[in-house]
């Protein structure tokens, strides 16, 4: 019954409350109801009898359902009997001279449980409270523990993973010469598909783990180049497909390198998702207004019904998809830190991705941003890559 330290002491404040409460109402009905001359009298006598005892029961109740620790039901305790004989304390200096006296009457009885029930609720309250700002200090510093031990395993694993997938890469390339056969081929084709995906599997988790935990300075960045040599990566990957780019000059926005992933993914989920043959994919960068607007529309086959409404949670895809279900869940992680706002949406040929992010004036020193090289392709305007 009491295998937790809170179900132990909160039975213990439900108890001190249900006997202050009913202490409170005997001396109520003994001493105070036989003086009172109406019913709302009456009414105000037994709540003030009963209240302070009902917020110690309460208290209880919230230790006896709560997860806390010896030491911190033990603070609440401490603060709870504290309270009361503080309260007790004040009743019997001003009844000093009639204790002197030897007079002990019913009347300091009954203000000795009522007061005292005042500071053993408000002690309740205050020692209950700092219980759970403790409580919440030691979670935090448990999940930092726990979080800092996940990292250290998930790059130690991406480490000797990254190595292991080199190692297979470059027996695979030692083979392509010694294998004949057909059949043989087609293994060696599926040993080196599932290692680039693999590879791609580890930088999708190194994005996410870095948007998570990383450092990130957010400074002016223009996305035409980006959005140009992603257009130009995308196309390099999907050669059947044709990739339209109509891309503005200059489209500044605060973000980091970790933009690239954004667009990368996106283009990605374009050609990944549809039949690459007579697909187009058109990338439109402009500036509407205070905001950098891009858009990344397919005629593809569009959003199955199936991930619509969670298209953007980790691990959701499509029944016949063979991706790992991070792209777009990355997708929206980077863009909330981005403070973009992202939307999809069918359109009449396919789909529509929708990514807006706040203008930015770029760098105030007149300097290029870190994509702003020469790198990918061409300079503005529409561009059809075939």
């Amino acid at each position: 019954m009491f295998e937790s330290p809170g179900r132990r002491w909160g039975f213990v404040f439900i108890s001190l409350g249900v006997t202050l409460a009913a202490a409170g109402l005997t001396f109520w009905f003994a001493w105070g109801l036989p003086g009172t001359s109406s019913v709302n009298q009456a009414v105000l006598g037994i709540v003030v009898h009963v209240v302070f005892g009902y917020i110690v029961v309460m208290s209880g109740l919230t230790i006896y359902r709560s997860d806390l620790d010896t030491a911190e039901c033990f603070s609440a305790a401490k603060w709870c009997a504290g309270g009361f004989g503080l309260m007790a304390l004040f009743v019997l200096w001003a009844s000093a001279p009639d204790l002197l006296a030897g007079q002990f009457t019913l009347e300091i009885l009954n203000e000795l449980v009522v007061v005292g029930s005042v500071g053993a609720a408000a002690g309740a309250l205050i020692g209950l409270n700092r219980g759970q700002a403790v409580q919440n200090r030691r979670l935090v510093e448990e999940k930092e523990d726990q979080r800092d031990t996940l990292l250290f395993l998930l790059r130690l694993l991406r480490h000797d993973v990254r190595h292991d997938l080199v190692t297979i890469g470059g027996y695979a390339d030692l083979l392509e010469g010694e294998v004949e056969s057909a059949q043989n081929r087609e293994y060696l084709e599926h040993i080196e598909g599932r290692t680039e995906s693999m590879r791609q599997l580890l930088e999708t988790a190194d994005a996410i783990i870095e948007s998570e935990t990383g450092n990130r300075d957010l400074e002016p960045i223009d996305l035409a180049p980006v959005l140009r040599e992603q257009s130009s990566l995308i196309q390099s990957k999907a050669p059947e497909a044709t990739v339209v780019t109509d891309i503005d000059d200059p489209l500044y926005v605060e973000a980091d390198d970790l933009v690239v992933e954004l667009f990368k993914n996106l283009l990605d989920n374009a050609v990944s998702h549809n039949p690459t043959e007579n697909l187009t994919v058109t990338v439109d960068g402009t500036t509407d207004g205070e905001a950098i607007v891009v858009r990344i529309d397919d005629d593809g086959e569009g959003i199955p019904e199936s991930v619509r409404d969670d298209m953007f949670d980790p691990e959701v895809r499509g029944q016949s998809s063979d991706g790992d279900g991070l792209g777009l869940y990355l997708v929206r992680k980077l863009a909330d830190s981005y403070d973009a706002g992202i939307d999809v949406a069918d359109t009449n040929d396919g789909t529509r991705f929708t990514v807006r992010f706040p203008r930015s004036e770029g760098g105030s020193d007149g300097s290029l941003g870190p994509f702003e090289n020469g790198s990918g392709v061409g300079s503005g305007g529409e561009n059809v890559t075939p």
